[in-house]
């Protein structure tokens, strides 16, 4: 589970970060990449680490730097996992993400890969794409959906 408790960081100045919170007011343009020190949760006076992230050693992760951040939580696996008939094409992966706006507490999106790339760089790459995706949605709203399906370039809601 991805969490980030509520101590502040050492040396954090509160002038500071509520001078960063009047700047971004409005939604932050900016976009933090596969960071294993969340700049959101530095700003809302967490410790910063995100814990207990995926078994990859690469972290896909993205934040706005003030209102949310979000981590892949896991390698993708078979989709679905029990198929009796052998092996599916599509895989599925979970993101974690928090928003301030939804109270803060750890919230889950389930993505299905309909004909991902078969691993390695590729595989990360379209992950990439993925959360690229996800926080483009999350910069839209607090809440999201919680399944998805993505085909080709596009982000589906599965209802």
């Amino acid at each position: 589970m991805l969490t980030c408790s509520r101590r502040p960081p050492a040396g954090s100045d509160p002038l500071r970060l509520a001078g960063v919170l009047a700047v971004h007011a409005r939604p932050p343009k900016l976009r933090w990449m596969n960071f294993k020190v969340c700049p959101h949760c530095l700003v809302n006076g967490r410790r910063g680490t995100l814990e207990g992230l995926n078994e990859l050693r690469t972290v896909i992760s993205r934040s706005d730097g003030v209102n949310f951040h979000f981590a892949l939580g896991d390698r993708p696996i078979a989709y679905p996992a029990q198929r009796a008939s052998g092996k599916t094409e599509m895989m599925s992966a979970g993101f974690w993400y928090v928003h301030e706006a939804s109270g803060g507490s750890t919230e889950t999106v389930v993505l299905i890969l309909s004909r991902p790339p078969s691993g390695g760089v590729s595989l990360l790459r379209h992950l990439e794409t993925v959360a690229d995706k996800l926080f483009e949605k999350l910069r839209e709203s607090s809440r999201l959906p919680c399944l998805y399906e993505f085909v080709g370039q596009h982000l589906h809601q599965v209802h």
